[in-house]
């Protein structure tokens, strides 16, 4: 009889041991969790980053680009921005404008206008004029480009009338509202004081030729643009409260990090501390980076930071923080107290030492698996071609890293395992800079495009999410803000409590889906929705049916 007790305990455990592992891990596939659909969407695109001996500083910091729906047919297109010979004897290429035809992207860049030829970086969406069509704004060396879109599936350059050129080194770039006085303001990253005539030479051992760092070269301030309403910003950096005149800003998100219905600003900036500004409700703000935990990691260190995004990871109802850092320092994951102020989990949270050696560019929270967990996703590559002969640890070209949340069985803190390899993610290294996500399929759950330097940028198709329960909501504002960014919707389905804000901007060099994504695992039912809008106005439904895109205009 003991030994027959015995061998159901052990079955149990066995059986329980296996469900926790089908949670936390899926099961092993045999096939790989996100599939390279580049060549069935027939999608041919090569960064050029103008690579040269000289090895000169822009070349290694692009490129990005932006997953929106320009012509307003309910599926995602592709914006992709190009770099530049750097050579005046050589044709410039252009940047490429991609309308997802079926499931198939068709170049439209020449008849739909948007073929900048600058040095380019990045791009962010929004629709800043309020006609019901989303923008396209572009980051350059030099000046920076702002298409309106004309609902006609063509694009006007009002970069001078707009008053946004901004004629600098630009990285990634953002809109908000960050007012409620209904139409959509501009944040845009600058990095450093450069010119390719004032480049400077830099060696690793007064022999190997590198790419510099950011210390090389002076740090500028960031800009903030007031929208006017008729189609003109005002540059307000100074008298909004967001100037820091040498600061490497090269990432940047808008979020409401302390719950009080004003979007704060968060930069990730390059070696020197993150910057939070957090949002008086008048107009301006007020750095608390320092204060709030999130200027230094948890040691205290300024790092080299990237990417950057805000959400819920650990379903508490707050904002929490992430930031994709340089090798041989970790990412930094910042847990939200419930009040705006934050602690440095990284460690704790088990994200440190798989992202010791990897250099971190686009990343963003994303429920891949529809959980109801936020998982994260990073896309790594070095900076440096040359870095086997620096390091034999490291590689110029890395696998992107999917790191899961373990929230679903963690009992007393959430933490994350990574688990590129179960994925299928370790057998293909790219250079990832931007990293740009969205549902590109309509399946219900988050595709990515990796945007390489120097090489073709790649579509990963999630072949898993839509396997568990989901609900797409996309929402829509009655005042400027037709996205409703800002806005946060609370959902709750069989025991959980979810949070998502509509953030524009994100990752790095990158614009991003603006639909909200909530994995349900196996709810079948929403039970309640909550959406707190942008201008702070509050709207409660009931049960809703799952496995569904749904749509919310503002009432």
């Amino acid at each position: 009889m003991l030994r027959r007790k015995n061998y159901l305990l052990l079955l149990l455990t066995s059986i329980l041991t296996a469900f926790l592992l089908f949670r936390s891990s899926y099961f092993i596939r045999a096939e790989p969790y996100f599939r390279d659909v580049t060549s069935a969407m027939a999608l041919e695109f090569k960064h050029i980053n103008g690579f040269s001996a000289e090895r000169r500083l822009v070349e290694t910091m692009g490129s990005g680009g932006a997953l929106f729906d320009f012509d307003n047919d309910d599926d995602l297109d592709l914006y992709l921005v190009q770099g530049n010979s750097l050579s005046l004897s050589t044709e410039a290429p252009q940047n490429r404008l991609y309308r997802n035809d079926a499931g198939v992207f068709v170049d439209v860049t020449m008849s739909a206008n948007v073929g900048d030829t600058g040095y380019g970086l990045g791009a962010v969406a929004a629709d800043y004029d309020a006609d019901g069509y989303r923008d396209l704004y572009v980051t350059n060396l030099g000046k920076n480009v702002l298409y309106r879109n004309n609902g006609d599936g063509t694009f006007t350059d009002v970069t001078e009338p707009a008053d946004v050129g901004c004629p600098l080194l630009s990285a990634s770039a953002a809109f908000a509202d960050i007012d409620r006085d209904g139409d959509l303001d501009l944040y845009v990253c600058n990095y450093v004081e450069y010119a390719l005539e004032i480049d400077i030479p830099c060696y690793y051992n007064n022999s190997l030729r590198i790419y510099c760092g950011p210390n090389e070269y002076h740090g500028i301030a960031d800009v903030l643009y007031r929208n006017n309403g008729d189609g003109t910003f005002t540059d307000i950096t100074e008298a909004a409260g967001v100037y820091e005149p040498t600061t490497r800003g090269l990432g940047v998100v808008f979020t409401d990090v302390n719950g009080d219905g004003w979007v704060d600003i968060y930069v990730a900036n390059d070696m020197s501390p993150n910057t939070l500004f957090m949002n008086q409700g008048n107009g301006t703000f007020q750095e608390e980076g320092v204060l709030r935990g999130v200027a230094y990691n948890g040691d205290g260190l300024a790092n080299g930071s990237m990417g950057i995004d805000a959400a819920d990871y650990d379903n508490d109802g707050d904002i929490d923080l992430w930031v994709s850092n340089f090798s041989l320092e970790a990412n930094c994951l910042m847990q939200n107290d419930g009040e705006g102020y934050f602690e440095d989990v990284t460690f704790a949270a088990n994200l440190a030492d798989p992202s010791f050696y990897s250099l971190g560019f686009g990343t963003r929270f994303i429920d891949f698996d529809n959980d109801g967990w936020l998982d994260i996703l990073v896309g790594n590559g070095h900076i440096w071609d040359n870095v086997k002969q620096i390091d034999a640890k490291m590689s110029y070209a890395q696998p992107v890293q999917l790191f899961q949340n373990r929230g679903g069985i963690s009992e007393n803190s959430v933490t994350f395992a990574e688990i590129t390899d179960e994925a299928g993610l370790n057998e293909a290294h790219y250079v990832v800079r931007g990293m740009l996500f969205g549902d590109i399929d309509v399946d219900g759950d988050v595709d990515v495009v990796l945007c390489q330097s120097n090489r073709p940028a790649i579509i990963l198709s999630n072949e898993v999410g839509n396997t568990n329960a989901w609900l797409t909501v996309k929402l829509v504002g009655m005042d400027g803000n037709t996205d409703a960014i800002g806005a946060q919707v609370r959902l709750e389905a069989s025991g959980m409590t979810l949070l998502r804000e509509v953030i524009c901007g994100a990752s790095y060099l990158s614009g991003n889906d603006l639909h909200l994504f909530f994995g349900l695992g196996d709810a079948i039912r929403v039970d309640n929705l909550q959406i707190r809008w942008h201008n702070g106005t509050v709207e409660k439904l009931g049960e809703l049916p799952i496995r569904q895109s749904i749509t919310f205009s503002q009432h």
